[in-house]
């Protein structure tokens, strides 16, 4: 009779809820993931390019600045230890010391001389059509939904292989090599059974990672080069920070030759010391 009949129990009520919230959460999630790698994979290349072009030689100029003022002062030190042991300043051995301790500073001054000389030098190809850029726009949604570590935790390292891939194809505008790592990803990859401890879990880390994002996004926005976005926009702005940047520079240079005299006085006060 139908009535004898056992009926399977159904789902728990929760179990929907959970996967519907999962699949809301996986979204987000993977929204957010986006956005951070389009920051720092396409948007803050080009903010730093128009920045260095627009400041770069400035820029560069006010870091030689303060190298200079700083072996300036150094020098200045180093020529009273000498006198302060009753010692004669012994300036090529001063100038040694100076170029050791201050090496590091030559090379960075080199790098950012090779930046700026390499961004005023760099002409733009003629890059991807709007439909292109729809297209790779698209095509790293799915990487990122079938590799992201955040959103597949446990995974083996082929997806994270898969997932730089996938950034550097991105960030090159490479559309073919986004179309074939694409083609690798199986369709059924999200459709996995849990229970409901597995999907109260995988919610609250999802939770978590959202949140841990949504730090990860301001923080990225308030540093360079996105901090620097408002001198672009805003041509007020601009003519204001390079101002600001103008005046730092004269009053590296003002420091710099008061060092400088100083260093002279030592020198001469030392040699009519040593002629009396």
């Amino acid at each position: 009779m139908e009535a004898d009949r056992i009926q399977a129990p159904g789902p728990h009520p929760e179990d929907q809820a959970l996967r519907e919230e999962i699949k809301r959460l996986r979204a987000s999630l993977t929204a957010q993931l986006l956005q951070k790698d389009d920051l720092l994979l396409v948007q803050s290349k080009r903010l730093e390019t128009a920045y260095l072009r627009r400041f770069g030689a400035l820029e560069l100029k006010l870091y030689e600045a303060w190298c200079d003022c700083l072996r300036a002062k150094r020098k200045v030190k180093l020529i009273r230890a000498s006198q302060n042991r009753r010692e004669r300043a012994d300036l090529r051995g001063i100038e040694h010391t100076l170029d050791e301790e201050l090496s590091c500073y030559r090379e960075e001054l080199k790098k950012r001389f090779d930046q700026v000389a390499g961004v005023m030098e760099r002409r733009e190809g003629p890059g991807l059509s709007s439909q292109g850029v729809k297209q790779l726009k698209e095509l790293y949604r799915t990487a990122v939904k079938a590799f992201h570590p955040d959103l597949h935790p446990g995974e083996d390292e082929t997806g994270a292989q898969k997932l730089q891939q996938a950034m550097r194809a991105y960030r090159a505008g490479d559309l073919k090599t986004l179309r074939a790592l694409c083609d690798t990803v199986d369709p059924a990859g999200e459709t996995k059974t849990s229970t409901l401890e597995e999907l109260r879990a995988e919610s609250a880390r999802l939770r978590t990672e959202i949140r841990a994002c949504d730090r990860q996004l301001e923080e990225i926005k308030a540093q360079y080069p996105f901090s620097s976005r408002a001198y672009l926009e805003d041509e007020a702005k601009g003519k204001a920070h390079e101002a600001e940047l103008l005046e730092k520079l004269k009053e590296l240079r003002e420091r710099t030759a008061q060092y400088e005299a100083a260093a002279t006085s030592l020198l001469d006060r030392e040699k009519e010391e040593s002629e009396e």
